[in-house]
């Protein structure tokens, strides 16, 4: 887990020397999302990030949202936010923990897969709002290069697409974090057919193309 530093970098090094081998085990949610850490991505944030996230998503469809796909879901964190803003709407959460899909897998709506073989998952539609929090930083290229031809199919409306970079303040779980430049995320989601509204939202051409002219950042 990533965030970005505000106030000042959590000093993780003493945690992060000791890990060898990255394994989204309970171990790694205890540590991260419940132990000393918590602070990093807390309740309020979370509510606040989602909320944006909806309303994001029901100003470009100009409707109520009706689907989430969140990628890289972990544990599903998202999902009882989401029911409590809009209990109508579809969710679907992808991650590759055993773990937090054992756990949480009923009740959350999660299943087991990973980024780069999102290919293998069949849907049944595209979806207003797809989620990729926290996931892209921590991905090989090649990943990346196979599953985000697949992720920008999959959106009807907007995608958030939560992404840091070697430019970015930024605290929390360094173990496998790639310091790539901006630009080459940009050319990643450009390359795909996505355009950026802004604060890490995108769109499909489709959609950017029925956009006024100042949403879409020249």
């Amino acid at each position: 887990m990533i965030s970005r530093s505000i106030s000042g970098r959590l000093n993780s090094d003493e945690g992060r020397s000791k890990i060898t081998v990255k394994e989204y085990d309970r171990e790694y949610f205890e540590r991260w999302y419940r132990g000393r850490f918590a602070a990093i991505g807390s309740a309020p944030t979370l509510k606040r990030k989602i909320a944006t996230c909806v309303a994001m998503a029901e100003f470009v469809l100009d409707r109520p949202l009706q689907s989430i796909l969140d990628i890289g879901c972990g544990e599903g964190r998202w999902q009882p936010v989401l029911y409590e803003l809009r209990p109508d709407a579809s969710y679907i959460g992808i991650d590759s923990s055993r773990y937090a899909v054992d756990r949480f897998g009923t009740e959350r709506n999660l299943r087991m897969g990973k980024f780069e073989q999102l290919e293998y998952h069949v849907f049944e539609d595209r979806f207003d709002l797809v989620v990729c929090s926290d996931v892209m930083h921590y991905l090989t290229s090649a990943q990346i290069d196979a599953g985000l031809p697949v992720l920008a199919d999959l959106v009807e409306g907007v995608a958030f697409l939560e992404t840091f970079t070697r430019a970015d303040e930024v605290e929390g779980d360094m173990v496998g974090f790639k310091k790539r430049q901006p630009g080459t995320y940009r050319e990643m989601f450009r390359e795909v057919g996505l355009v950026p509204i802004g604060m890490q939202f995108y769109v499909p051409d489709d959609v950017a193309d029925i956009l006024d002219a100042l949403e879409v950042p020249g």
